[in-house]
Formats: C-alpha cells, sequence, structure tokens
C-alpha cells in the first residue's frame, strides 16, 4: 500500500492557510497581552481610571486588588491577560506611552528647576548678574512679575543658612517659570511645589 499524502497540491504549489498566524505568533501575542495587563495592574487605581478600559476589565483589576492570596492573584492576572485581548491594546499602550512621557517631562523639568536653584545660589557674586540676565531665556514659562520676585528673592536665599524658606520658594518660583502645556501627572505635581 502506498504512503498517504501528507500535504494537498494544488496547481503545483503547497496549499497553506496565509491568513491565520502561527502557534509561534499567537504565543507572542498572548504573552505580549498578558505584560500589558500586568502593567495596567500594577498601576494605582487614579491611573487605571484614566485609561481606556472596558467594565469588565475595570471589575477585573478591582478584584485583583482585594485578593491577597499569592496564587490567587497569580491567576486573576492570567484572567486580566485573556481579558485584555478583547480590549484596545494599542488605545492602551498609547495611554501609557503618554503618561510615561508626562513623567519624565515634569522630572526633567524638576531637575532643570534644581540646577538652577543650586546655580543661583551657589555661584559667585560676580556671576550672578550674568546669571540673572540668563533667567528669561531659562523660564519659557515666566512673566515680568516673576522675574522680578525672583530677583528680589535671591538675595535673601543666598544668606539664608539655617532655615531653608526662602530656597523653597525660590524652588516653587523656578518651577512656576518653567511651567509647560499640561502633561498627565502635571496636578501631582502642582501639590508637590504648593508643599514644597
Amino acid at each position: 500500500m502506498a504512503p498517504r499524502k501528507r500535504y494537498q497540491w494544488q496547481d503545483g504549489a503547497l496549499r497553506d492557510d496565509d491568513d491565520s498566524p502561527s502557534r509561534s505568533e499567537k504565543k507572542r501575542r498572548s504573552t505580549a497581552l498578558q505584560a500589558l495587563g500586568e502593567e495596567v495592574a500594577a498601576l494605582s487605581p487614579t491611573a487605571q481610571a484614566d485609561l481606556p478600559l472596558g467594565p469588565d476589565m475595570r471589575e477585573a483589576l478591582a478584584l485583583l486588588a482585594r485578593i491577597t492570596d499569592r496564587e490567587g492573584r497569580r491567576r486573576q492576572l492570567q484572567f486580566i491577560g485573556r481579558l485584555m485581548r478583547e480590549e484596545n491594546a494599542d488605545a492602551i499602550r498609547e495611554a501609557l506611552a503618554a503618561r510615561a512621557a508626562g513623567h519624565q517631562a515634569d522630572t526633567a523639568r524638576f531637575h532643570r528647576a534644581e540646577h538652577w536653584r543650586d546655580r543661583l545660589l551657589q555661584s559667585p557674586d560676580a556671576s550672578l548678574p550674568g546669571l540673572l540676565d540668563a533667567l528669561p531665556d531659562a523660564l519659557p514659562g515666566a512673566d515680568a512679575a516673576l522675574l522680578a520676585r525672583l530677583r528680589e528673592l535671591i538675595p535673601s536665599a543666598r544668606t539664608e543658612q539655617g532655615a531653608p524658606h526662602a530656597r523653597r520658594k525660590l524652588f516653587r518660583l523656578l518651577m512656576q517659570g518653567m511651567s509647560a502645556p499640561a502633561t498627565p501627572g502635571a496636578e501631582k505635581n502642582k501639590k508637590f511645589e504648593k508643599n514644597a
């Protein structure tokens, strides 16, 4: 008896369904969605509220927050990964990327303000006028009144050794002058600036 042919030949070519992804591709997609679900689950509830999630996913995330058992959390995370197949993963990734970019911009602004505060406080008296002249370029969001308040505050902040009130006020004014268009997480920084 002749062996059975393994493939169906059609017009001399191997018949193959190019539309369906391979098992490896399905596994890669599933793993990526699982990782995305874990990333969303790691966010705080307020950050999750800003994401474009469906009601089933929100309910699953709320349940995950209440689960304390390790195995139960692992299984719930797997369920969240499965629910992620029904969500718009691209929109969620874009929202997460925008959130990360906003945090990076806020952190960069914070470091620039720290740098300028340190330069203004630690520079020699001879180089201070040059720094004050460069302030308008460094602070794109500063108006004339803010620059005038900075110029008034710098001498007292430079002489102040024990109490850091003038230094904090100087930092807050620099942050205000470096304000950029609103980004996700900017409200949190505004609260920080008020408390600094």
